[in-house]
């Protein structure tokens, strides 16, 4: 009986060895496998910070010939400026179409890393499990077995001991894994989350790359066709630029007599919530004109009702706060195309409206009572309607026309030249400065 008790005490210490060597052999091939993932992620996050610091070469780039255009426009207005302007504009959506590119490869290079990680934890799991499950068939089978049984299989008091604390180590490896596994399991779920954020990214910048191409050809026919309608004379240009002055003026005059009857109705009032970080900016770009009197009379207003925000072709707008989409206008007189969104503000258990509008869009994305967060995508910048294209060509070029509305005297009409234009719709109401809102 005591030999039979001896070989089963003989198995268990063969069975406790070969559980010490699992955990040890699998713990070497966690180092192993995790030194040659690091490695690969190693190199690839390299090829994104590679990749990162070109673009930010590149966007130097863009922001660099974006002061070159802001100071041309503020040159005498001629055939040969506009043209410079133009092939600065081309020269601008080109870059912007690079830096785009650049942006997608390593938005890529990411994706592969984190895609890479996710493989990395879900095998980083399944060793747990394996450790898990063999720990408890150890567990089991010291339970099968007394404590006469262990101590007479055992030659010394001592290894008895040894035996004891290895069964309690095992209970407490339980506990271990355990908890390894729950913070795996953590750490995979947060990198699912970042994939789908990079693909969201990917996408939103592919968008960005389509319409920059577009802007492209666009620009490229524009000065293809300035060139063609003036036959390069200077005497034609101004004609054609006094014809376009004129009627660009009665659309400015438009916009500041509506909003100027609705402040001399409404009187003076006050922002409501003024809050610092209130509104996020729609759109990275370089601020060009302010708000109020900004001095720029040449097309009959001395008072500009929002920010003008100058980037590349192309350059996504997001929504600056939670709220629902209002209305969406499309022409080709005054904001040209345009989204106003309507959020709902409230403290002290008052609610207040504002609404928001994005203006000269070369693309919309959203629709008539769509929820939208801030930061979602309403469009992309562009020059459509009355943004000087007519009266200076591309001085002015693309930008964000971004104006805030009180609810108070709010409304859209239809334009009132729509004869010269065509359709055209005009939101208008009482304005505030955006800088008091935004972030």
């Amino acid at each position: 009986m005591k030999k039979q008790i001896a070989r089963s005490g003989e198995g268990e210490s063969a069975s406790g060895g070969k559980q010490k060597k699992l955990i040890t052999a699998g713990f070497l091939l966690f180092l192993t496998f995790g030194l040659a993932s690091a490695q690969t992620v190693d190199e690839l996050q390299n090829d994104v910070n590679k990749k990162q610091a070109k673009l930010s070469q590149v966007q130097s780039e863009i922001n660099n010939l974006q002061t070159d255009i802001n100071r041309m426009q503020k040159q005498a207005a001629s055939l040969k400026n506009e043209i410079a302007l133009y092939d600065l504009q081309i020269k601008q959506t080109e870059t912007k179409i690079e830096a785009s590119r650049l942006e997608i490869e390593a938005l890529q290079a990411k994706i592969a890393e984190i895609e890479l990680s996710i493989q990395e934890k879900l095998e980083q799991i399944e060793r747990q499990k394996k450790f898990l499950a063999e720990t408890l068939r150890l567990i089991n089978e010291y339970d099968a077995l007394n404590s006469l049984e262990i101590a007479l299989g055992n030659d010394t008091f001592s290894e008895f001991l040894d035996q004891v604390t290895y069964a309690g180590n095992l209970q407490e490896k339980i506990g271990d894994i355990l908890d390894e596994i729950r913070m795996l399991k953590a750490q995979l779920e947060q990198k699912k989350a970042d994939l789908t954020t990079e693909l969201a990214n990917e996408e939103r910048v592919k968008q960005e790359l389509e319409l920059a191409e577009a802007s492209l050809q666009d620009q490229r026919g524009m000065k293809a066709g300035l060139l063609s309608a003036t036959r390069g004379q200077e005497k034609i240009y101004q004609t054609l630029l006094s014809s376009a002055s004129q009627k660009q003026e009665q659309i400015e005059r438009e916009i500041f007599e509506t909003e100027a009857a609705i402040r001399q109705k409404l009187g003076d009032k006050s922002a409501p919530l003024i809050t610092s970080g209130l509104l996020r900016w729609p759109m990275s770009g370089i601020l060009t004109q302010g708000y109020g009197k900004t001095g720029f009379t040449a097309l009959g207003y001395s008072f500009h009702n929002g920010l003008d925000i100058a980037a590349p072709a192309g350059t996504t707008v997001y929504a600056a706060g939670d709220g629902i989409v209002e209305a969406t206008g499309r022409g080709t007189a005054a904001y040209g195309n345009w989204v106003v969104l309507k959020h709902a503000l409230a403290k002290d258990g008052r609610v207040f409206n504002i609404y928001t509008l994005y203006a000269h869009l070369s693309a919309i994305k959203v629709s008539a009572g769509q929820a939208v967060m801030a930061g979602d995508v309403v469009g992309a910048e562009g020059n459509t309607g009355n943004t000087t294209r007519l009266l200076y060509g591309p001085e002015r070029g693309y930008h964000l026309h971004f104006t805030i509305f009180d609810e108070d005297g709010f409304g859209i009409k239809p334009g009132a030249y729509q004869d010269t234009y065509g359709p055209y719709q005009l939101p208008y109401g009482y304005t505030y400065n955006p800088l008091d809102f935004l972030k």
